[in-house]
């Protein structure tokens, strides 16, 4: 004859464990309505903090990401146009041919350029 204690535990009884809950944080306070939105003053108030604009992106440093890199390096200046650059081009040389990356290279270098901010007042 079988006992009920070699069967395992009893799967229909609801268990109750009688632990509180985790412990969830409040929100983090709220961004400043400043540069990343368009203007050029922070907006300070209740629940805002101060956000630092971004360093300015230098075109020595976009050229060398690009050099080395290729069309991967764009991901300096901007990363989702460097993924879809990087993508199209793994696409392209896969149907085409190796030789393509030689034109595919200089490309990404002039396009790491253009996507530069022209603004020189853009860091202040």
């Amino acid at each position: 004859m079988r006992r009920a204690e070699d069967n395992g535990p009893d799967l229909r009884t609801p268990k109750a464990f009688g632990r509180r809950p985790a412990f969830f944080a409040p929100h983090p306070p709220l961004m400043s309505g400043g540069w990343y939105q368009g203007d050029d003053q922070e907006v300070l108030g209740p629940g805002r903090y101060a956000v630092p604009r971004p360093p300015v992106k230098s075109a020595k440093t976009a050229l060398r990401w690009t050099l080395f890199l290729g069309p991967l390096g764009l991901c300096y200046v901007s990363p989702v146009g460097g993924l879809i650059a990087a993508a199209v081009s793994v696409t392209a040389i896969t149907v085409a041919g190796a030789w393509l990356a030689a034109v595919l290279w200089p490309v990404a270098m002039v396009l790491s350029l253009a996507a530069l901010p022209r603004d020189p007042d853009a860091g202040k």
